[in-house]
C-alpha cells in the first residue's frame, strides 16, 4: 500500500468490475475496511523493503562504480551516484531512531510516548516497529520487530564503513 504521497490530495481512482474506486495515501494505518483495516506489510515505510532496495543499490555500485548516477530524490533534478543515494536512503532509516533537536523528540517515539523520550531510565531503550509513519518516522505496528526492523544496526554499519 505504498502510496506516493501525491495521492495524499488527488486520490488514485480506477474502475473495477464496473465499481468506482478511490485510494489516497495515508501516512500511517489505513483507513479502508479492506482486511480489517490492518495496514500489516503495507506500512508507507517498511524496513525490509527499505533495506532490500538499499542492498541492491550497493550491489549495483560495485558493478557500476561512479559512472552510473540517479536523481535524488527522485525528479528533483539532483544527481548522485547509486552509493550516495543508497547512503541517504540508510541516514533517513537511521533517523527515525536519532533524536531530533528541532522536535525534541526521538521519532519513532513521536510525542505521544514522553516516558521514551524524556525519562533516563527508557530514553536509551528502543522499540523495533512493524513499520513507520511516512510523514513523521513513528511507530506503528508490533513493537517487537527484532527480525526486520532491527536491520537498522547494518544501515547503520554501512553508513560508518563511508
Amino acid at each position: 500500500r505504498s502510496m506516493s504521497k501525491i495521492y495524499e490530495k488527488e486520490p488514485f481512482q480506477f474502475n473495477m468490475n464496473g465499481e468506482h474506486l478511490t485510494v489516497q495515501y495515508t501516512p500511517a494505518e489505513s483507513d479502508l475496511s479492506i482486511m480489517g483495516g490492518n495496514s500489516n506489510w503495507r506500512g508507507p515505510i517498511w524496513f525490509p523493503l527499505n533495506f532490500l532496495i538499499i542492498d541492491s543499490l550497493q550491489k549495483f555500485y560495485k558493478y557500476y562504480g561512479d559512472d552510473y548516477e540517479v536523481a535524488f530524490p527522485s525528479n528533483s533534478g539532483n544527481v548522485v551516484s547509486i552509493k550516495d543515494a543508497a547512503m541517504k536512503l540508510s541516514e533517513r532509516l537511521i533517523s527515525i531512531f536519532q533524536y531530533d533537536e528541532t522536535k525534541k523528540q526521538i521519532p519513532v517515539f513521536d510525542a505521544k510516548y514522553p516516558k521514551f523520550n524524556d525519562d533516563p531510565h527508557f530514553k536509551a531503550y528502543y522499540l523495533f516497529y512493524e513499520y513507520f509513519n511516512g510523514d513523521n518516522g513513528a511507530g506503528c505496528g508490533a513493537a517487537h520487530q527484532t527480525g526486520w526492523t532491527g536491520l537498522v544496526a547494518d544501515l547503520i554499519d554501512y553508513t560508518n564503513e563511508k
